[in-house]
């Protein structure tokens, strides 16, 4: 193995990108080539857009797909009530009107987030169960917290800086709230911020007809790849476009996601996805505290 070769085995992991509805331009500016031979690598892709932004093209008609939905039965009761009683369950229904819990087509989901990283979805497939498994099915989709697997978190002190750094390789790692307290000892006032991973439940937001992957697209394609048909999640409608969490940097624009070219879960799988390099992220929390002086 070459220096080279090595250093991008190290640096850079495999993604599917959902590049056939990107412009090109937008689709060459996310894609990260490998160093050598730039040119080269971007001419290949330059074609392989072109043949992925062909197939979006003859795309019509999705403005009204919607999947089949039936209602989780009452044999997942038990595990449905441990779920609504975690502390963490209400975040899920922030700005939403109603909720429920159900079985949902995987093919005919709408998909707002245009990437995914191929080697958590192989390690997904892997451990995802069987079609006809579907108590792991349900698992698998709404663990409870306690059975979340541990995820590396690192963290770190600069008393220099007076800078805390939280980081880990799980990219889910977020920001979840604040806080304010005092010390009890000595009276002093505390604040602060509350770092977590994202919620683990998969849910699906109802939005304008459409239904959408709103949390776990990773582990949703991996069940897609392992021959499911349906989606055991927490199904949750609202009147509110952000409230979906489609409004992030990076995602596919509500027109585009509302249009008959909408973009599916399924797409993943076809020829409007190219596979990609990309460069290895570790999320970080920074929390920094500095006193000013601020002239009144």
């Amino acid at each position: 193995m070459s220096a080279t070769s090595e250093l991008d085995s190290v640096h850079y992991s495999d993604w599917l990108a959902l590049f056939g509805f990107f412009p090109e331009s937008e689709a060459l500016r996310y894609a990260q080539l490998p160093n050598e031979n730039p040119a080269d690598a971007s001419a290949r892709l330059s074609e392989k857009l072109q043949r992925a932004r062909e197939v979006v093209s003859k795309i019509t008609g999705r403005a009204s797909i919607k999947p089949k939905v039936r209602k989780l039965g009452q044999e997942h009761a038990e595990r449905v009530a441990r779920l609504q009683a975690e502390p963490t369950f209400n975040e899920h229904l922030i700005g939403m009107k109603s909720s429920d819990f159900s079985w949902v087509e995987l093919r005919k989901l709408k998909a707002f987030q245009p990437f995914l990283n191929l080697e958590y979805v192989d390690r997904l497939v892997e451990s995802a169960p069987e079609p006809t498994d579907q108590e792991g099915t349900v698992a698998f989709c709404l663990p409870l917290r306690s059975e979340r697997l541990p995820a590396e978190v690192l963290t770190g002190f600069n008393p220099n800086s007076n800078t805390f750094v939280i980081s880990s390789g799980n990219l889910d790692l977020r920001v979840v709230g604040n806080f304010a307290s005092e010390d009890q000892a000595s009276g002093r006032k505390l604040v602060g911020f509350a770092y977590d991973f994202g919620l683990p439940q998969i849910s699906v937001a109802e939005y304008k007809g459409g239904f959408f992957v709103k949390n776990g697209y990773h582990r949703a394609f991996a069940l897609l790849k392992k021959g499911h048909e349906y989606l055991p999640c927490l199904t949750v409608s609202t009147d509110t476009f952000q409230a979906t969490g489609g409004q992030l940097p990076g995602f596919f624009p509500v027109d585009l996601i509302l249009s008959d070219q909408a973009p599916l879960l399924a797409d993943f799988l076809s020829g409007a996805a190219l596979k990609i390099p990309r460069r290895r992220f570790r999320a970080t929390v920074s929390v920094h505290a500095e006193l000013q002086m601020v002239g009144m």
